[in-house]
């Protein structure tokens, strides 16, 4: 009787132990369409040599009418994200380029995004007005990339 209950037992452990475990390889797609925000432009797409499933993206920003003071460039694709933390300040007239070795299965869904300055200080404050005492860990975790990057500690 004690060996019966001691097996069902170790299945029962087993089997728990086994349904919390996930495989590790399960890729992340977000679906990105290879969109570019208005004073971005592409300027370099090309596969990476040796790698499967690897791009070599470049983007470029122009500050056309006006100077642009840029906090973040994000570079996207269906596969991956990368955040470059810019804060930088492009004159009028002149450009600047950012870019990365992007790993994704088609390089027409390479896009990116730009976040300027004010937009990034706009964010800190709606983030610090909201529930500032309460912010979640996403929150908080924005709030310090974004005042890392801008510089700016908003109370």
């Amino acid at each position: 009787m004690k060996a019966k209950i001691t097996i069902i037992a170790s299945f029962t452990i087993a089997s728990l132990l086994f349904s919390v475990y996930q495989p590790g390889n399960a890729i992340t797609y977000y679906n990105h369409d290879g969109s570019v925000e208005e004073h971005l432009t592409k300027i370099k797409v090309e596969p990476y040599k040796g790698k499967k499933d690897y791009w070599v993206y470049k983007v470029e920003a122009c500050a056309t009418d006006h100077n642009l003071a840029i906090s973040i460039v994000t570079l996207k694709s269906d596969i991956d994200e990368q955040v470059l933390g810019v804060n930088k300040t492009i004159k009028k007239g002149d450009c600047g380029h950012y870019g990365a070795v992007m790993k994704a299965k088609d390089g027409a869904t390479l896009g990116a995004k730009m976040l300027e300055r004010h937009e990034a200080v706009e964010r800190m404050q709606e983030i610090i007005e909201g529930d500032g005492r309460h912010m979640s860990k996403a929150e908080k975790s924005e709030l310090s990339r974004l005042q890392f990057v801008t510089g700016m500690y908003l109370r």
